[in-house]
Parts: C-alpha cells; structure tokens; sequence
C-alpha cells in the first residue's frame, strides 16, 4: 500500500505544478508571447517597407506586395508556440515558430530492464521533471523562433535578416 501512497503523492504534485503553469501561462507568458508576436511582425513589416513592398495588414498576419511579387504571412496558434506560413507568390512556402524555450529542462532518463513498479516510479519521476522544467520556463518565459527545418533563431532581427536580407 505505501507504493501506491507515493503514486498518489508524485501524481498530485505533478497535477498541483501543471496548474501553477496553467496559472503563469496565463499571467505571463501569453503576454510575454503576444509581445513577441508584434515584434516579429512589426520587423518584417519594417524590413519589407524599407524594401518598397507595400503592407497589407490581414487579421493574421498581413500581405506584402511589390511588382509582381507577393509575400503572405499567416499567423496560426498552437499551445505555447505561433506559427508564422510565410509564403511567395503561391510558390513557396516556409514556416517559423516562436516558441516558449525549454532549453534548461531536465532530462528524463532512460532506463532498461526494470519490474513493473520501478518502472511506473520512473515514468512519474519522468513526468515531475517535465512538469518543473515547463513551469521554470513558465516563471520567466524566454521564447525561440524556429523554422520547419529546425534552423533556431534568438531574435525577431534575426529571423527577418535570414528570411528578407
């Protein structure tokens, strides 16, 4: 019975962390990703302006002409990440993410050849790791941008510069 008991523990502190995250998602780090979302779109316009595109401003995004070239970018949300479809003349097409980084997580381990309850053990010690990284990355959320090919970049200067230089 004491083997369940510290289930039952390790499971209603990980359900206690996933609701403090719950609680800085919402207070923090959706702000903090809505600023960023404005940065990155504000740097592309202002990149694509000094270019002499002009600038459509859509509800997703916007849409920039120049001659015959058009630039759509169409913003879609996930949970903690924005997706950014930047598109040319319906041809081609990339896509960059801002994400909530995680870099600093603890890693869980991987271990071999355990009996039953070990193993539950470790995957609850697994998922308490995972919990505590998300809600430290929650407490003071730092965001990177990444592309589908997962280029990372640290700024919205950068990925303008690599995308419109």
């Amino acid at each position: 019975m004491s083997n369940f008991k510290l289930l039952v523990e390790k499971q209603a502190e990980i359900d206690t962390i996933y609701q403090n995250c719950d609680d800085l998602i919402q207070s923090t780090v959706t702000p903090k990703m809505d600023e960023e979302v404005n940065k990155l779109l504000d740097a592309m316009d202002k990149k694509l302006t000094e270019q002499g595109f002009t600038i459509t401003k859509t509800s997703t995004g916007f849409i920039a002409n120049y001659q015959e070239a058009v630039i759509n970018v169409d913003k879609h949300s996930k949970n903690l990440e924005e997706c950014f479809f930047i598109n040319l003349n319906n041809y081609a097409e990339d896509q960059v993410s801002i994400v909530l980084d995680m870099t600093d997580s603890m890693i869980p381990k991987i271990s071999n050849n355990l009996d039953g309850y070990s193993e539950i053990i470790e995957q609850m010690t697994d998922k308490l790791k995972k919990a505590k990284s998300l809600e430290k990355a929650c407490m003071s959320p730092k965001f990177i941008y990444k592309t589908q090919s997962n280029i990372v970049f640290h700024s919205a200067e950068e990925v303008v510069d690599h995308y419109f230089q």
